[in-house]
């Protein structure tokens, strides 16, 4: 009976260490998983950490990447199309190439005007539109074309105007800026007597601008944007000329001999193809006479340039007439240099402006 006992005693015994040891292997899984849990709470925690640093970070570099938008890599702010230039600003085209842009004025609305070896236009203040001229592409520089009316044949009979204070002035910020610009149209009288390049019809009430000499050109050209701290207006030179020319050669927008030979093709001469009858009095009305946004260029009016041949200052790019005759594009054309007495003030001889800038 006692040995009963002791087997029942010993058995209880070990069924209570059984039951405490369950019970201690149950709390010890229990804090295993709360520890796992506090594990992967601190894990999530720290991941969503590092998810919003990284929310930061992104948009730390987009808020870069949008001022940074803001400013060329000169420094300069961008300008974009349509918008007027609050300061001097720089405009980078489809290509990446730049030009600077005066303040107060705008970079074309129309994509066919803003790709600068196409001809990019920008509007002043004024509504007057310029051309820039990129002598990254094409250097500042008087070129023989081959082409004399007059004045001997050879460019080495013409004014070396490159030791001129004026000509040094405009020369340097080209090599400065890159370029300049070159009035689109054959300027008109604005309303309070300033050159305006603007287009010419007969419907208009503003006119072609003649019957002045070159010495009235050097001095209106000046008071260009007299107000505008960023850009200097000037009366272009004869290199200014030969740059536009070999520009137009080499963005493959014409032919040599487009230029120097025969520019009947276009241009309003007296035996071009398409202003049939037309006259000399307005200008930017034909597509033909364009030539990357520039227009007239060649034919129309012959036009002053501060070049000149002895005591005589030189016209450029030919005309429909001259002293009441007819003037054919393969006898005048575009690159042709005429001298005129500069004390002449004459009906069929206009002039274009240039720009530089501050």
């Amino acid at each position: 009976m006692k040995k009963i006992v002791s087997i029942i005693a010993a058995m209880t015994l070990a069924a209570g260490l059984v039951s405490c040891g369950t019970r201690a292997d149950a709390a010890a899984e229990t804090e295993q998983t709360e520890i796992t849990e506090d594990a992967q709470g601190a894990q999530d925690a720290q991941d969503a950490a590092a998810e919003a640093e990284g929310e930061i970070a992104e948009d730390a570099q987009s808020s870069m990447a949008e001022a940074s938008a803001d400013v060329t890599a000169e420094g300069l702010p961008a300008a974009e199309p349509g918008k007027a230039a609050s300061g001097l600003s720089e405009y980078v085209d489809s290509n990446g190439e730049s030009a600077t842009i005066p303040a107060g004025f705008v970079v074309s609305k129309e994509k066919d005007e803003q790709v600068i070896n196409e001809g990019l236009v920008v509007i002043g203040p004024d509504g007057s539109e310029y051309v820039w001229i990129p002598t990254t592409v094409t250097e500042l520089a008087q070129r023989d074309f081959g082409a004399f009316f007059s004045g001997g044949d050879s460019i080495s009979n013409y004014y070396d105007e490159t030791d001129l204070p004026e000509y040094r002035a405009m020369a340097d910020s080209v090599d400065r800026f890159g370029g300049f610009y070159f009035s689109r149209y054959e300027i008109s009288r604005s309303e309070n007597d300033l050159p305006a390049s603007r287009q010419v019809t007969d419907g208009k009430p503003y006119k072609i601008w003649t019957n002045f000499s070159p010495q009235d050109a050097t001095e209106i050209c000046a008071k260009l944007y007299a107000d505008n701290d960023t850009v200097q207006g000037f009366f272009p030179w004869g290199s200014n000329w030969d740059t536009v020319l070999q520009w137009l050669i080499d963005t493959g927008n014409k032919e040599p001999a487009q230029i120097s030979s025969d520019s009947s093709g276009w241009g309003n001469y007296a035996n071009d193809s398409f202003s049939v009858n037309a006259n000399n009095r307005s200008t930017g009305i034909w597509e033909e006479a364009e030539a990357n946004n520039i227009c007239d260029l060649a034919g129309n009016n012959w036009e002053w340039t501060q070049e000149r041949c002895g005591s005589s200052y030189v016209m450029r790019g030919g005309g429909c007439t001259l002293m009441g005759g007819g003037c054919n594009g393969n006898d005048y054309p575009a690159a042709v240099r005429d001298p005129l007495p500069g004390n002449n003030h004459h009906p069929n001889v206009v002039v274009r402006a240039g720009l530089f800038i501050k």
